[in-house]
This record gives C-alpha cells, sequence and structure tokens, in this order.
C-alpha cells in the first residue's frame, strides 16, 4: 500500500484481506508507505508488516520495483496517482472496481480489479500462484502508464471541447 493510510483509503480492509491471502501464501510480506490518522490502527491489526512512513519522491520509483504488487483498497478515489505512479514501475494494482482505477487498469491485463474484499484476495491470491501472469502484467502496466502523457491528455480534452 502506498498513500495517506486513513479510512476515507480503504485501509481497513486491508487486514483481511491479507488474513485471506496469508491462508495460501503464509510467506508475504506486506510494506506500507505513507502515514495518516488509521496508522495506529493499521500497525496494531498488521503487527508483521513494514510500515515506512513518509517517504521522498525520488525513493518511490525504487520502492514500487521490490514490490510484486500494489493493493489499493479505496472506493473513493477519483483517479488515483498512485496507480499510474505504481504502474509506471512495472508494479500491477490490484484496485476495487470503482471510478479512478477502473479507468486506468484494464483488468487481467495491466492490473486486477475486485468488487469487494473476498474476490481482491482472491485475485491476489491468483496472482501470486502465477508465474506467467506477474511478468506479463508487469510489462503492461508500464505500457497502460504511458498512454497518460499530458500531450494527449489535452489533445483528447480539446477534441472533446470540440476545439
Amino acid at each position: 500500500f502506498a498513500g495517506r493510510i486513513s479510512y476515507e483509503k480503504g485501509v481497513a480492509d486491508l487486514p483481511e484481506i491479507l488474513q485471506q491471502v496469508q491462508q495460501e501464501h503464509p510467506n508475504i510480506k506486506v510494506v506500507s508507505v505513507g502515514s495518516g490518522p488509521a496508522e495506529a490502527e493499521l500497525r496494531q491489526e498488521l503487527p508483521n508488516a513494514q510500515f515506512w512512513g513518509w517517504v521522498n519522491r525520488e525513493q518511490l520509483p525504487e520502492l514500487y520495483a521490490s514490490a510484486d504488487l500494489l493493493l489499493l483498497p479505496s472506493k473513493f478515489d477519483t483517479f488515483s496517482c498512485v496507480v499510474l505512479e505504481a504502474m509506471s514501475c512495472g508494479l500491477p494494482v490490484v484496485a476495487y472496481n470503482t471510478k479512478g482505477p477502473k479507468d486506468i487498469i484494464e483488468h487481467g491485463v495491466s492490473g486486477l480489479l475486485a468488487n469487494n474484499k473476498t474476490e481482491m484476495a482472491e485475485q491476489i491470491r491468483n496472482y501470486l500462484r502465477s508465474g506467467t501472469m506477474s511478468q506479463r502484467m508487469k510489462k503492461e502496466a508500464v505500457v497502460r502508464a504511458q498512454t497518460y502523457n499530458s500531450e494527449r491528455i489535452v489533445n483528447e480534452m480539446l477534441e472533446n471541447l470540440g476545439l
């Protein structure tokens, strides 16, 4: 997880999701980057997780590249810069199928989308089970992130406005 550790980011879902994943993959390592008002509770719920706190922007690409997945349990992200940041570093994202993440992530291609905690845990377990899925998704995540550049976005907006 990377971001503001707060309830609106869905962090309260992480312990249950990870508990389900750990039934099949007991040795997974959980890393949280960021800080926020729900951090103390999340630390208590995930005592074996590593909490890095707030890190410099320059450190994020290395952290993203060293992970297998970014988990984004937020149900209210309007765009989600963290999704693009992770994907641009070759890190596929598992997120809820909500506005923002679903507009960026191509389910099963550049990342995974889920409708609830149980589905998210199952998506993660499937991903960790499959060696071929991870390599393919890492490449596709970078490709998808590259489509989000300022020139393309501005041109598309001008076209949509009829200018």
